[in-house]
């Protein structure tokens, strides 16, 4: 490590170092946007690679990693998503900027991408979302008829199973968290703002904040589908209605994800998901403030997307981005 940079080259004599590949990277980059690259233009980009020297040891600690994940998904029925085979980037080079964040230069792509892919992480996410999922279309179809008045009555049950169940996900990646100032720079703006104390919190509720902070800020920063789009919602927010009429506003904003939506799958669960907003944080004011309080502080300009996002959400199939939607019309 050097200047906090992290690079899988050495200096040696006649080989280029990661940066002149960098540099070359950019000027064929340049060619290939505007369409003059040519066929032995491509083809140096496949050697350059080639090129790159790496550390042996490194080698042979990633050859053994490679073969171990492999294995591991033979053995089991269904593959874990890091697991799964997929196209991607060659890794090139990853930078720890001083004033905060983790920058991971890949091949191919013009910009760095704002983070590091943590697969164990990613792993664990994957499962928190299909609990979550699941257990959130439990609640509804279980409730689903009850009058408002008879679920007043299981208000203090209900509000401690979503405690518990925030306490059982925050231990499941509390052994994973990263330092704050790691995060990309729109989480370390919302970290920051779940970190103001709210007048009259208890210590327990002080507690629970927390925890959701960084429940939150964690699966944000390694699930970039769900940043992406908090990114791209989030610079829609009407603070004087967040104000006023906090439910509705957070609805609105749920309800214009959910029009961006390509799949009716994720439709479905923007609709579980405004659901739990118009329901449950009526009857938990207690959350509901701590939300409402901590986007409000939010300064949403350090949240939206820049180009190097925008450059990193344009293959996505899933998802309109509002720039895109601006394009379009």
């Amino acid at each position: 490590m050097s200047n906090g940079t992290i690079s899988n080259s050495e200096t040696a004599p006649q080989v280029p170092t990661i940066q002149d590949n960098l540099d070359r990277f950019a000027v064929l980059r340049g060619k290939l946007n505007d369409g003059s690259i040519s066929l032995e233009e491509k083809e140096e980009i496949t050697k350059l690679l080639k090129e790159i020297p790496v550390d042996p040891g490194y080698s042979a600690f990633v050859e053994q990693s490679r073969l171990m994940a492999q294995i591991n998904a033979y053995m089991r029925e269904k593959p874990l998503e890091s697991e799964k085979p997929v196209d991607v980037n060659p890794l090139l080079k990853v930078e720890m900027p001083p004033d905060g964040g983790i920058l991971t230069y890949m091949g191919n792509m013009e910009h760095p991408y704002k983070g590091f892919p943590y697969f164990d992480m990613v792993d664990r996410l994957d499962l928190l979302k299909k609990i979550g999922r699941a257990a959130i279309s439990g609640v509804y179809h279980s409730f689903k008829g009850w009058k408002r008045v008879k679920l007043l009555f299981l208000l203090p049950v209900i509000r401690q199973v979503v405690w518990i169940g925030i306490y059982t996900y925050y231990r499941f990646i509390e052994r994973f968290k990263i330092k704050s100032l790691i995060y990309c720079p729109a989480l370390r703006e919302l970290h920051r703002t779940f970190s103001i104390r709210n007048p009259n919190e208890s210590v327990k509720e002080e507690e629970a904040r927390f925890m959701l902070r960084d429940l939150v800020c964690m699966v944000l920063e390694f699930d970039n589908a769900y940043r992406f789009r908090f990114q791209d919602l989030i610079v829609e927010l009407n603070k004087k209605e967040l104000r006023k009429k906090p439910i509705k506003e957070l609805n609105r904003l749920f309800q214009i994800g959910q029009k961006r939506e390509k799949t009716q799958e994720i439709r479905d669960t923007w609709t579980l998901f405004r659901l739990g907003i118009r329901f449950y944080l009526r009857l938990d004011k207690k959350m509901l403030k701590m939300i409402q309080s901590a986007l409000l502080e939010l300064d949403l300009k350090k949240c939206e997307l820049d180009e190097g996002d925008k450059s990193y959400c344009k293959p996505r199939k899933d998802y309109t981005f509002g720039f895109q939607e601006n394009v379009n019309s």
